[in-house]
């Protein structure tokens, strides 16, 4: 299968509603491993940047959108991803585009896709997008592609400038990044090369060679900083038995069990997606035990410490699922919260007097956030805020109530939450 072929695919089947790390690992495995790159490239671009491709294809179409056969647009969407951002020469753009798109359609539809393409090398109308200075709202739902009503959100949050910058960094894929589970700095090697993340005291960011070679020599996950952050939020001291409750794929687990020494119960209402946690634990020797549970039913008496990172939007890594931000909707938003309500409560029965809480997400929205913990607060007397102590961590990074909240657009990374909550005694 070409690269184009199969970045169609992808395309396709996350509009029909496949997820796309699924539908690509699937269909990837047809691609040749040197095309591999390029059809991924293309296939998560034209999902990530859907709003902008399509505000391109509009100008230079004769027809709304909407009464465009989806399989053309998406035919549309691989051609306009190389020719606006991959700068693929006009040539090779156009001409394996039609190659690909010719061996599943007659001659009519292909001559649509080839005409539209054609038209869009010519570059004979002006920039399409609304005026960032005149319609910041529409140039970042567009030309940004974000939903409008997350960008809404977040420029009544926060300014224009830092909603921008958040835009641009979720649209901007992700470096592979390594948490080390020791202090001592990786081995120099020849085939993998590593280099430190200022400010992050165990997160490397990979330079050279694969993930696979790196995991292979080193011991340390494949981890962003800001999950990495929430590890060390927990603490180094946390006390024995700890869940974590919604743990796969389970790193946050596996760093817990290497930073404190203690047992992990790692639990999840997946077994397929536990599955990922015995890699790891397995090549590290640490003890993390999966446990397939329901958070809102969890199997547990008793634990000292509990980790509930639990189900959200996901707003803070939205680089990283490229097709996560065409899911969200208000009604969604609402179900989460609703999820995560339960959940916590769940987690507070099962946490032991004196014992420690942490509630987590990797969300930016406060009613997932501090809202979230405010009302769990009013409703447990018995639980108190508690700043963490002695561990390394930005300033900026730590709220005026000492829970942990990571801005992607401030430090690079991804976005998390994060609220320490003790149990009295």
């Amino acid at each position: 299968m070409s690269p184009r072929e199969a970045a169609h695919r992808i395309v396709s089947e996350v509009r029909t509603g496949a997820f796309a790390d699924r539908a690509a690992a699937a269909i990837l495995t047809d691609v040749s491993a040197a095309d591999r790159g390029l059809a991924l490239e293309i296939g998560y671009g034209c999902i990530r940047l859907q709003s902008r491709l399509d505000t391109w294809i509009q100008a230079y179409t004769d027809r709304p959108l909407a009464k465009v056969d989806p399989v053309l647009l998406d035919w549309l969407r691989v051609g306009t991803y190389q020719l606006k951002e991959l700068r693929t020469p006009d040539h090779a753009a156009v001409g394996e585009t039609m190659r690909a798109a010719r061996r599943s359609m007659d001659p009519g539809r292909a001559g649509y896709i080839n005409a539209v393409l054609r038209a869009l090398t010519a570059e004979a109308k002006s920039d399409p997008f609304p005026s960032r200075d005149r319609d910041p709202i529409g140039y970042l739902t567009s030309y940004g592609s974000h939903p409008e009503w997350v960008v809404r959100r977040w420029v009544d949050r926060w300014s224009i400038y830092d909603a921008s910058r958040l835009v641009t960094h979720g649209n901007t894929p992700p470096n592979v990044v390594l948490r080390m589970m020791t202090d001592d700095p990786p081995a120099p090697s020849d085939e993998v090369e590593l280099s430190p993340i200022e400010g992050w005291a165990r997160s490397w960011r990979l330079v050279k060679g694969t993930p696979v070679a790196a995991l292979r020599q080193l011991r340390a996950v494949i981890q962003d900083p800001a999950a990495s952050a929430v590890v060390d939020y927990v603490g180094a001291g946390a006390s024995s038995p700890v869940v974590d409750v919604c743990a796969a794929p389970g790193t946050k687990a596996v760093g817990l069990a290497a930073s404190s020494g203690a047992s992990v119960f790692a639990t999840d209402v997946s077994a397929s997606r536990l599955r990922t946690i015995r890699e790891p634990a397995r090549r590290l020797g640490l003890p993390v035990v999966p446990v397939v549970a329901d958070a809102r039913r969890p199997p547990f008496v008793a634990a000292a410490t509990v980790l509930a990172d639990v189900p959200c939007t996901g707003t803070g890594v939205l680089r990283r699922r490229v097709d996560s931000r065409w899911r969200l909707n208000q009604a969604r938003l609402d179900e989460l919260v609703a999820l995560q309500f339960e959940i916590l409560d769940a987690c507070a029965e099962m946490v032991q007097k004196g014992g420690l809480l942490v509630y987590s997400t990797c969300s930016l929205e406060s009613e997932e956030n501090e809202g979230q913990v405010e009302a769990f607060l009013e409703r447990h007397r018995d639980f108190v805020r508690e700043p963490v102590q002695g561990v390394s961590l930005p300033e900026d990074c730590i709220t005026s109530k000492g829970d942990l909240f990571i801005r992607p657009w401030l430090t690079g990374t991804d976005g998390a939450y994060a609220a320490r909550l003790r149990r009295s005694s």
